[in-house]
């Protein structure tokens, strides 16, 4: 995915690596407390998922992210 839009591959790197970070920590939170780490869980994944879009999508998706 990154060889196919070299325009956005560092961003999408980053966002992707941001997402494994809080799906692992998501995932570490379910052992503690279950709301809170679904939650984390699930907004890693979208993260995660996010980067294996098209390319208009992540544009979208990254100027939604730029709100935040």
């Amino acid at each position: 995915m990154f060889s196919r839009y070299p325009e956005q591959k560092q961003s999408r790197k980053v966002l992707c690596s941001l997402g494994a970070a809080i799906l692992a920590l998501g995932v570490f939170l379910i052992a503690i407390e279950g709301v809170g780490g679904v939650l984390f869980t699930v907004m890693g994944g979208g993260l995660m998922l996010a980067c294996f879009t098209g390319e208009r999508t992540f544009a979208r998706i990254l100027r939604l992210l730029s709100w935040f």
